[in-house]
């Protein structure tokens, strides 16, 4: 089993998923659009991420043009390249045939087949984690400079990506518990060294900002409001990592895992994420991706345990996650074909359905009033409309009389910069008078909407508001 067949492999795996995402025909999540309206303002920094997703995005939009593929195709691509490391790093514990079912197993799990189609923080991530994984084996196995040098590039590049990237050097100190004679390594020094300076733009960007991503990380987690355990999110959390690993995979992995501690290394990259984020839950809440970098390299322990002992169980499992991955991309097909109605209970793809057809809509009205700049009360629409709406409106203002940091456009736009000037509002609600003492007047246009299902609707309220005073 050679990595040139692995390539072959991934290859038709990242061109199947292309060809289906042009079979789903669906519009961009909320946050894809909202990362692509960073890409169109470059910086060091961003309200709630590093800066590297907006630098991706934009190298791609650069490449293809502003589509859904050009914003969507890094993410599968970088599973791959991860897919890939986990191939490099099995093969320094095993055999190459582990090594491949190693990357078979983790390319095709529930969780990558699903977010490889999402443009996000966690692909990157993943290739990051595990490539820093991979040169922190050659780091500790041979000692050589070179080794320790790309592995504070690649912990750098992934505190680029999301912060939970920390969590990757505090399993390095994990590990030195078991390793105490890697304190005394000054190239694990020199290679912390580089990671931080790679890092330290956000760093900046962040003091000069009042580190606002930190607050808002600190704000999701809901760790201050928390005062009791929340043993139901814990369990809720657990479960939905049986949808991301696999049914009979996360079950090989909580019954071994005893086992899977005779591998330390591999175990202590795995197991501290998947503590740490469960802890979270506990305490708070944590959303069933934040565990992902977890399998990584338990994909490698779970893959090596299961060929060894139960080879069939191995690709029972394996088929299963295909098959649940075949669902995923293939839902609106099969439900079509089953003779099921899809609602907003049953289509966990109602979030990016209805964006393009209601922006159309919207389209049509504000042709009508051409020296006008438009105007949104939430992150949500505007992020959508701006890249939905044709030409893109680039110049769009967010309205925060209370001029509090809740988002990036309230810091990349300020409508006091407008006064006198006339606006289109567009907001999901029919009453305004809280922000109608803010102009002179406000006349109501229309109400546009687009039905996705019976059950569920996209509706916003048009306005024209002119003479706007400031706030």
């Amino acid at each position: 089993m050679t990595i040139s067949k692995l390539i072959y492999i991934l290859i038709f795996i990242f061109l199947f998923r292309l060809f289906a995402l042009k079979i789903m025909n669906i519009d961009l999540y909320v946050d894809e659009t909202y990362y692509w309206y960073w890409s169109k303002h470059l910086d060091f920094g961003y309200y709630s991420k590093p800066p590297l997703i907006a630098w991706i995005i934009y190298f791609f939009t650069s490449l293809f043009g502003d589509n859904l593929f050009a914003i969507k195709i890094a993410s599968s691509i970088f599973y791959s390249l991860a897919a890939i490391f986990i191939y490099l790093s099995a093969k320094e514990f095993f055999d190459k045939k582990i090594a491949f079912f190693s990357a078979i197993t983790y390319i095709t799990l529930p969780g990558v087949s699903y977010l490889s189609q999402v443009i996000s923080t966690d692909s990157l991530l993943s290739f990051f984690w595990i490539g820093s994984f991979y040169f922190f084996i050659k780091s500790i196995k041979e000692n050589l400079l070179k080794y320790w040098i790309l592995l504070g590039i690649f912990i750098g590049f992934g505190l680029l990506s999301k912060p939970t990237m920390i969590l990757f050097p505090f399993s390095i100190g994990v590990y030195i518990l078991f390793k105490k004679e890697l304190l005394k390594n000054r190239y694990l020094y020199i290679s912390l060294i580089i990671a931080f300076f790679i890092y330290l733009p956000n760093l900046i960007w962040n003091y000069y900002h009042n580190f606002i991503m930190f607050n808002h990380v600190k704000e999701i987690s809901h760790i201050e409001k928390s005062n009791h355990f929340n043993i139901h999110k814990l369990l809720e959390f657990l479960g939905g990592q049986f949808l991301i690993f696999g049914i009979i995979f996360f079950g090989v992995y909580l019954y071994k895992i005893k086992y899977f501690f005779k591998f330390k290394l591999l175990f202590i990259f795995s197991f501290t994420f998947l503590f740490i984020i469960s802890l979270q839950a506990l305490l708070s809440k944590a959303n069933i991706n934040w565990a992902l970098p977890t399998y990584l390299t338990a994909s490698i322990l779970v893959t090596y345990y299961l060929l060894k002992a139960k080879p069939k169980l191995y690709f029972i499992g394996l088929i299963l996650n295909i098959a649940l991955s075949l669902i995923i991309y293939f839902y609106h097909p099969i439900t079509s074909f089953l003779g099921i109605e899809l609602s907003k209970k049953n289509d966990f793809y109602k979030r990016v359905l209805g964006w393009s057809n209601i922006a159309k809509k919207i389209e049509k009205i504000i042709k009508n009033y051409p020296n006008t700049t438009l105007l949104f009360t939430d992150r949500g629409t505007m992020s959508q409309m701006i890249f939905y709406i044709n030409p893109h409106p680039f110049n769009a203002q967010f309205f925060n009389p209370s001029k509090k940091i809740v988002n990036q456009f309230a810091i990349s736009t300020n409508p006091n910069n407008y006064k006198h000037k006339d606006f289109i509002l567009i907001t999901k609600f029919n009453n305004i008078n809280y922000i109608k003492k803010y102009f002179k007047s406000c006349i109501f246009l229309q109400k546009v909407q687009t039905k996705v299902y019976k059950d569920f609707k996209r509706e916003y309220y048009i306005y024209l508001c002119k003479n706007f005073k400031g706030y």
